[in-house]
């Protein structure tokens, strides 16, 4: 594997209950693998060192679909208040490591239509620009992931309720580019989001997957 020009550390959001999914859905399978391994796996196969899951709701059946995966958990017990509790929970628990890095990349655990080809790309465009805030957009529409330089951590550290990255996109607003990838606007919320995806990979049953 090549080396990455940058050192980026990696947060994935995987706190949530799923409320309008009715179950955990980082715990779909995608093409014959729990949700959440899918988007761990493919953050390592894209460079990305260290991964850092941030787990809540179902803490303990969601690491047990990563385990034997070069990944590291931290579980935000204040999961329920919103994304930007585990975004700080995440930043925090790197920011007690004793490695430093560049940047930071945000994922969420429901985007199974990224592919590690995205997020190599995605890279290689930051790095370009490391100083500069890297989004997803399509359709005048931003979002993660998201990569920020590290000297944003503090300020994602102290993000807590509802508030999440997005916050920071709007705060410094004119510091961040845009990275066209239309995957990234698919995300699975409802059952009838998991239905197109079996649908778009051709398969009939949603007990699929494998």
């Amino acid at each position: 594997m090549t080396a990455l020009p940058l050192q980026v550390a990696t947060l994935i959001l995987a706190a949530g209950e799923a409320r309008r999914y009715g179950s955990p859905k980082q715990l779909l399978s995608i093409d014959g693998e729990p949700m959440v391994r899918r988007i761990a796996s493919n953050a390592l196969a894209a460079g990305l060192r260290p991964v850092m899951v941030v787990v809540g709701s179902g803490a303990q059946r969601v690491r047990e679909c990563l385990d034997l995966l070069d990944v590291h958990t931290v579980e935000n017990i204040h999961w329920a208040s919103g994304m930007g509790s585990s975004i700080a929970a995440g930043v925090k628990a790197l920011m007690m490591q004793p490695t430093s890095w560049q940047s930071l990349m945000v994922m969420l655990a429901d985007q199974p239509a990224i592919r590690v080809e995205d997020l190599a790309r995605m890279l290689a465009r930051h790095a370009q620009s490391p100083q500069r805030i890297l989004a997803c957009q399509h359709g005048g529409r931003f979002g993660p992931p998201c990569i920020f330089p590290w000297s944003r951590a503090s300020e994602l550290a102290a993000l807590d309720g509802a508030s999440g990255a997005h916050v920071l996109l709007q705060r410094h607003a004119a510091t961040v580019d845009g990275f066209d990838l239309a995957a990234a606007f698919f995300d699975i919320d409802t059952p009838e989001d998991y239905a197109a995806w079996l649908a778009h990979r051709g398969v009939t049953s949603m007990d699929e997957s494998g």
